[in-house]
């Protein structure tokens, strides 16, 4: 499919793994140039050839997204004419457990991240008009779950984020988000990830009881996602061919949800 992005200009935030690198690759193959940001240096040298750049940075901190956005701009001469903020994390615990510093922690990766980075680079973005940003959000931020709480409240955050800088960008920047139900990444699947949490929660003997008993609970009859189910959508997004959506939410759930 032609999604009219040949000759853009894109950055993908947190894009050395799962949805972020599906995201940079299928902009690049629509003739897009990419510039990658990432903490994990040596994936991101690894994969570095299938993209225009790569910039190692802590995207969590004020100074990483600093050292990141000079990158972009030595880079291409200029902000770019696409972002995709897809810095998250989250890990189960109750909400007794969650310290002050986890709270902050959370914020700073799974909201300020996105805030520092459109702070800086949205009004070069508007300037020149016909940009677009779409932001990762998460069904948590619909659905809240007692066990993720911190991660959800901040992916709630990032809807009204999305729809105030809507608000106030157009129609020189289209602004959107996607809530991304169960995506298999490493967020799901390293050690210590939403797999290993399961297997905790359910008492059950190993990883397939755990996923069979979640999607159970929570009526996925689609199964889990796949990285592309949501680059495909994302890339949609920040593409001509949407050029009349911004403020919109996309649920990618593989389920039923409410009318809100």
């Amino acid at each position: 499919m032609d999604f009219q992005l040949k000759g853009k200009l894109a950055y993908v935030n947190a894009g050395a793994w799962g949805i972020g690198e599906a995201v940079a690759d299928l902009l690049t193959q629509e003739g897009a140039s990419v510039i990658v940001g990432d903490k994990d240096e040596k994936v991101l040298q690894e994969k570095a050839s299938r993209w225009t750049g790569v910039v190692a940075a802590d995207l969590a901190s004020a100074a990483g997204v600093d050292q990141a956005v000079r990158f972009v701009r030595q880079t291409f001469g200029r902000a770019p004419d696409i972002l995709i903020n897809n810095l998250g994390l989250g890990d189960s615990a109750s909400f007794e457990d969650i310290s002050d510093e986890r709270w902050a922690r959370t914020f700073d990766i799974n909201l300020m991240g996105c805030i520092r980075l459109c702070r800086a680079l949205l009004p070069e973005m508007a300037a020149r008009g016909s940009a677009a940003i779409v932001n990762t959000g998460s069904d948590l931020a619909k659905q809240p779950e007692p066990t993720l709480m911190d991660y959800g409240v901040c992916k709630a955050g990032l809807l009204y984020l999305t729809k105030a800088l809507a608000k106030q960008y157009a129609p020189n920047v289209r602004v959107n988000a996607v809530l991304p139900g169960p995506i298999w990444t490493r967020m799901w699947t390293r050690e210590g990830g939403i797999v290993d949490q399961l297997v905790l929660h359910y008492g059950v003997a190993d990883r397939d009881a755990a996923v069979k008993r979640f999607l159970e609970d929570r009526y996925l009859p689609l199964g889990i996602g796949e990285a592309a189910d949501v680059a495909n959508a994302i890339v949609f997004l920040a593409s001509p061919l949407a050029k009349y959506i911004t403020g919109s939410t996309l649920d990618i759930g593989g389920t039923l949800r409410g009318l809100i």
